[in-house]
């Protein structure tokens, strides 16, 4: 049951992310393309319509020829891929690195431990990643929804938050209910533009990362870490899965990859957060760890997403009882028009 929820709401988040994505193309698009007589502008469900029909009419044409081997790759490449890069032949480059550093014997066991512990973890990392992304691409047909649900966001919420507000009692409670929900869609408009920053980010670094490495490929799959990278848990791993594949500069891939994610992750990320949802550096970081800890993959994907909406909707409780106990606490107004009438004389 908890697979299936953690599901939901992933698929959720994402249907939230591509209708956030797609929103500001609508106006454009309806002032270029008008039908009829009168040239009227066509609507935002006809507008949507055209833009799937650019996107996903391609992308089904280049799926139907890429499958094969992105199932292979999933399924043989990948896991080979990381027995190669934690063989346990061999010595580890760091033991072979720290065997020429001058330092005391004790200091020198405690940096082959601390670095023996490191690999061990980054690989249990790995490979409990791939095997999530093995997990997820059985049901990768899902994703055929978010499109869907995007669209009743883009079509029906204008129309049902106004139906949703009029329901409210007149007064600051309506208006209250109006400014949460404007408060909820600028804390996931922000978490959007955070992502795509980060994205951006992310493949500008890979891109010339690669190139210095003397990587394959490299602007290629530079391009495609940045675009894995709104995919927070999943997408770091599977960049590294493919840039190891080959079997060349592994360690400078590993070290300039792990570098990459301790800058993104604990420096770039939550500064781009900050500044869009008004979380702290330090609740972003641990924002992220909790879910992690909680639900792995899926739970650092919504992670911050249901920070930013618990933050808004406490902060907005704690204001309407503000306001209403500053009601209860003022003297109600006379309706006896005698009493108006001696206190405006008495004035």
């Amino acid at each position: 049951m908890l697979h299936v929820i953690e599901g939901a709401g992933v698929l959720l988040l994402l249907s939230v992310f591509f209708a956030y994505v797609l929103a500001p193309a609508l106006p454009p698009i309806r002032r270029r393309v008008r039908v009829g007589r009168r040239r009227r502008p066509i609507s935002d469900a006809a507008a949507i319509i055209l833009i799937y029909f650019v996107l996903f009419v391609p992308g089904a044409f280049l799926w139907r020829m890429s499958e094969p081997a992105v199932k292979h790759w999933v399924a043989v490449t990948a896991p080979r891929s990381i027995d190669r890069l934690f063989a346990g032949g061999g010595e580890p480059p760091g033991t072979r690195l720290l065997a020429h550093v001058p330092m005391p014997d004790g200091l020198r066991a405690s940096l082959l431990r601390g670095t023996a512990r490191a690999g061990a973890a980054l690989e249990r990392s790995t490979r409990g990643t791939l095997e999530e992304i093995i997990t997820a691409s059985r049901y990768a047909g899902w994703l055929a929804v978010a499109p869907i649900i995007a669209f009743l966001l883009l079509t029906a919420a204008p129309a049902f938050q106004r139906s949703a507000l009029r329901v409210l009692p007149r007064g600051h409670l309506q208006w209250r209910g109006e400014e949460y929900l404007r408060d909820v869609n600028s804390a996931l408009a922000g978490y959007v533009r955070a992502q795509a920053a980060a994205s951006v980010i992310v493949g500008v670094a890979c891109v010339a990362g690669f190139l210095l490495l003397g990587v394959p490929s490299a602007i290629s799959l530079g391009v495609l870490a940045g675009i894995l990278e709104l995919v927070p848990a999943l997408g770091p791993v599977t960049v590294l899965l493919i840039a190891i594949s080959p079997g060349q500069h592994v360690v400078g891939i590993v070290a300039f990859l792990a570098l990459l994610r301790i800058v993104q992750d604990y420096v770039v990320y939550p500064r781009l957060v900050r500044s869009g949802m008004h979380l702290s550096t330090f609740a972003v970081i641990v924002t992220v760890w909790i879910g992690a800890v909680v639900a792995q993959a899926p739970g650092v994907i919504l992670a911050i997403p249901v920070a930013g909406f618990l933050s808004v909707s406490i902060r907005h409780w704690r204001e309407y009882r503000e306001i209403e106990r500053l009601l209860a606490a003022a003297p109600p107004e006379s309706s006896d028009p005698a009493q108006q009438e001696v206190h405006v004389d008495a004035r």
